[in-house]
């Protein structure tokens, strides 16, 4: 799998436990695999957030008059 290198700052007491507990060698996917599942979380969230709005009749209401809204503003050049 093609990698790309990133830089990111992290408190030195968190680098030194994540070096002591890790290992040196194994923290670029030890990081990988937590932020992988951070974002897996995430998109799950996201989606869970979606679906209560479709479901919310008052939220469905606003979708409705943003779409007139966006109607209105069809021919509109910008």
């Amino acid at each position: 799998m093609k990698k790309v290198n990133v830089t990111f700052s992290i408190p030195p007491e968190t680098h030194q436990e994540l070096q002591k507990l890790v290992g040196r060698k194994k923290m670029s996917a030890f990081v990988a695999a937590l932020i992988d599942k951070a974002l897996e979380d995430k998109k799950k969230q996201l989606k869970r957030a979606y679906q209560e709005a479709a479901n919310d009749p008052d939220i469905q209401k606003t979708f409705e008059q943003w779409s007139a809204t966006d109607a209105d503003l069809g021919d509109w050049e910008w």
